[in-house]
């Protein structure tokens, strides 16, 4: 706490900083974007590339929960959700550069979402892994 007061001493002597240029209030205008920066395919890319990273160890665990089966692997866990991690972290970087070299500057929430649709596949993998089990065949 006392560094903050020292701090606040020395920012308030300084001289205020004058940026080199002016920005205008005016939004610039996007310009029309290829069809591959599109939400529906940037989302679907997105989502897929990390969840191929993961999608075999979500089978051992939702083994482990549907099936009574006991789950010890959990190093190996922390691993693949370190790996995980990472891919969504590096689709979402490269989909947002694309995005930016493409003067599209509404970026935000398609970043969340890039790495966020992550969740639809798991969400649509619990499905079919669900009509695979033996409790749901109806032979």
């Amino acid at each position: 706490s006392p560094l903050v007061f020292l701090g606040a001493h020395f920012g308030y002597k300084q001289e205020p900083l004058e940026f080199p240029v002016k920005t205008s209030s005016i939004p610039r205008q996007i310009p029309d974007q290829p069809w591959f920066m599109g939400l529906p395919f940037t989302l679907m890319i997105g989502g897929i590339l990390p969840f191929g990273a993961c999608f075999v160890e979500l089978y051992f665990i939702m083994a482990s929960v549907w099936m009574d089966y006991y789950y010890y692997v959990f190093g190996f866990l922390l691993l693949v959700f370190i790996i995980l991690i990472v891919t969504c972290a590096e689709i979402t970087v490269l989909f947002n550069y694309f995005q930016l070299c493409n003067e599209d500057y509404h970026w935000w929430w398609r970043s969340f979402g890039t790495a966020g649709s992550t969740a639809i596949y798991v969400f649509l993998y619990s499905f079919v892994y669900f009509q695979q089990l033996e409790a749901n065949s109806f032979t």
